[in-house]
């Protein structure tokens, strides 16, 4: 690259005149930014030129202000980065490449090989590949992607605040790929769609499958020296539980919160891995803030004043937390935790979906929690749970998502919840790109009796996979047969999906059926019809059971679930396994075996004493785990339905 000065450069390529670079060299000493964003604050060089430009002599390409404001950043690629040295270096991950190791980011100096060491370094990838872009609109960038910051580049498109950038028209930005004409060799593959040439916007046949089979062997590596997300919320569970204790009214709140917010977002199709970041954000939301008073969208709402404060406040937490480097996606769902659906919210007045979706569940959730359990929540009273509800559907599409309100009501019903303990938590996955498709098969799956989740992409299944929390997996051909493939091959590699029933939903041919079959499809249905693949997956589900396959945890509360409706579901199915409950610090057990309570144990009690004071909890937080084994000698014989009967005529005896 020439050694010249940009502007000597930029004269002599014809794209500014002597006077427009006297002019931004006036504008750059009185604001001290760089010589090319003052060209194009002032309108003196359009930002595609300049880009075209400073790619052509750094050899790279270069991403647009458009594409960084419109573009969809994975959270694990964002994870790579720390948010501070991004901001220090003003650069932005784009991509990851786990094959080579090799990480894609935009930078404002991409000829910079000290500040790419430095990358490679820290993220300990083994190579670093950079784009050029404007550095005002990397700054931007890392605003929107780190801190789910709306609004980061509206001063850029009005033209109001530094620094402005210059629109291109529509001929213009559909030829804006990079100055060489063909881009330089080795340049990794983004899903980001970039100003590139067309012949570069295909995907190589094959990319997904291998990045589907590298996460599927970094999956099944040995080593799991770094401690798991579900391990790291169990200690949020803790820490978090135990500064709640001196908080009479929110003992316990953050894990309500995360637990419920959590059935809900899989109700809504997160994947896995988005679940585990909505529920670290349920625990840390009030970290940091008054201890007097809970904001929630209704508290505020109801409170000009709170409302003022939790502007204030909103951010909180995510600042508390910034040495921690919390996944992007978690600052995001912190930062607008009460933004409401109409725009009215804060700090920033974002509005329906542009509130990113982990943030609109835990709203909605942490109002409803707030109604009903706390009596300071800014309205003066407790509401009973049917009130509190109905405060959800009053203001669906004001300041709640209308879709997140209603699916709590089914959450509060209690429904979804008796609906898993009969399935013994057990669950059937669809992978699905096609919605109509997807709600289809997800309806008749519904009929068929079983507790079911859909994915749009081949990463929410995986994740599921990963976690085991998949009894039978559907994938759709939609996906390509190489990924299907990948996924297959992937699948059998893990020992805990060994067994696992996965049913091809499509129509290959008769060649590409028996490869499917012969790498580990347990089945291929036509997706024509819909009513035969869900009982297909019946067949297969029974199956399972049948050889053994396991149980999992259930999960709940009172609040969900009444106390004797809980017991009515468990002894209606004869189920055996350990129903654990918990209240405040105090926790117990019942043991059941085929319907009968054999075993009793709380608070330093054990038979009919533990049962008579376990069944005397008007709240308690539960988990039923079909496959818990009862290590000690029963000593009960109790009919579960007789002790229904029993807590029935109480209730109507004391009403």
């Amino acid at each position: 690259m020439s050694k010249r000065r940009l502007g000597e450069r930029l004269i002599e390529a014809g794209l500014v005149t002597a006077e427009s670079v006297e002019k931004a060299l006036e504008h750059q000493r009185l604001t001290g930014y760089k010589l090319g964003d003052c060209l194009v604050e002032l309108g003196l060089l359009q930002e595609a030129a300049l880009l075209r430009f400073l790619a052509a002599e750094f050899n790279t390409r270069f991403v647009s202000a458009e594409k960084l404001a419109k573009a969809k950043l994975p959270p694990e690629v964002m994870d790579k980065l720390p948010v501070r040295l991004a901001e220090a270096q003003t650069v932005l991950p784009l991509a990851y490449d786990p094959e080579r190791k090799l990480l894609s980011v935009v930078a404002a100096e991409p000829q910079n090989k000290a500040l790419l060491d430095e990358i490679a370094l820290v993220t300990g990838v083994s190579e670093v590949y950079a784009y050029v872009g404007l550095r005002s609109a990397i700054a931007a960038a890392i605003k929107k992607h780190y801190y789910g910051d709306p609004t980061a580049f509206s001063a850029l498109e009005s033209g109001n605040n530094h620094p402005q950038i210059a629109r291109t028209d529509a001929a213009t930005m559909a030829n804006a790929y990079d100055a060489t004409g063909t881009g330089p060799r080795n340049v990794p593959n983004l899903q980001l769609r970039m100003d590139t040439d067309s012949s570069l916007r295909t995907r190589a046949p094959g990319t997904q499958s291998l990045r589907l089979n590298t996460q599927m062997r970094e999956v099944m590596g040995a080593s799991r020296a770094a401690v798991s997300e579900s391990d790291y919320i169990e200690t949020l569970t803790i820490l978090v539980g135990l500064l709640e204790q001196e908080r009479q009214h929110h003992r316990g709140h953050s894990a309500q919160l995360a637990r419920q917010a959590t059935i809900v977002g899989k109700r809504m199709g997160l994947a896995p891995r988005e679940l585990a970041s909505l529920a670290i954000a349920a625990y840390l939301h009030d970290l940091g803030k008054s201890s007097e008073r809970h904001h929630t969208l209704a508290s505020n709402a109801a409170n000009d004043d709170w409302k003022t404060e939790a502007k204030r406040l909103a951010r909180t937490p995510v600042k508390l937390f910034e040495p921690a480097h919390l996944p992007a996606a978690v600052n995001t769902i912190l930062s607008q935790l009460y933004e409401a659906y109409d725009g009215t919210g804060v700090p920033l007045g974002t509005k329906g979906e542009e509130i990113a979706l982990g943030a609109r569940i835990l709203a909605a959730v942490d109002s409803f929690l707030d109604l009903t359990k706390n009596p300071a929540n800014g309205h003066g009273k407790l509401f009973p749970k049917a009130q509190a509800l109905d405060h959800l559907q009053k203001n669906a599409g004001v300041l709640y998502d209308p879709v997140v309100a209603d699916i709590v009501g089914q959450v509060q019903s209690g429904e979804l919840l008796r609906h898993r303990i009969v399935q013994d938590g057990r669950q059937v996955l669809i992978a699905e790109s096609d919605e109509a498709m997807r709600t289809d098969m997800l309806e008749s799956v519904l009929r068929m009796g079983l507790v079911v989740h859909a994915f749009s992409t081949l990463e929410g299944a995986l994740d599921a996979l990963v976690q085991r929390e998949c009894d039978v997996l559907v994938v759709s051909l939609r996906f390509g047969i190489a990924d299907v493939m990948a996924v297959l091959q992937g699948a059998r590699g893990i020992p805990e999906c060994g067994g696992l029933p996965i049913l091809v939903l499509g129509e290959p041919d008769a060649s590409a059926r028996d490869r499917m079959l012969m790498v580990g499809a347990s089945a291929v249905e036509s997706s024509s019809d819909t009513e035969a693949a869900a009982k297909r997956v019946k067949e297969l589900y029974d199956d399972r059971i049948l050889h053994n396959g396991p149980a999992r945890v259930v999960h709940g509360s009172y609040d969900e679930l009444p106390q004797l409706e809980l017991l009515k579901t468990l002894a209606a199915g004869k189920k055996s396994g350990r129903l654990h409950l918990r209240h405040h610090s105090l926790e117990g057990y019942l043991h059941l075996e085929h319907g009968k309570v054999v075993y009793a144990s709380y608070a330093g009690q054990s038979g009919e004493a533990a049962m008579q004071a376990l069944l005397k909890l008007k709240q308690a937080d539960f988990q039923f785990d079909p496959d818990a084994l009862l290590l000690e000698m029963p000593h009960l014989d109790k009919d579960l339905a007789l002790v229904t009967k029993e807590l029935t005529t109480r209730k109507v005896a004391s009403a």
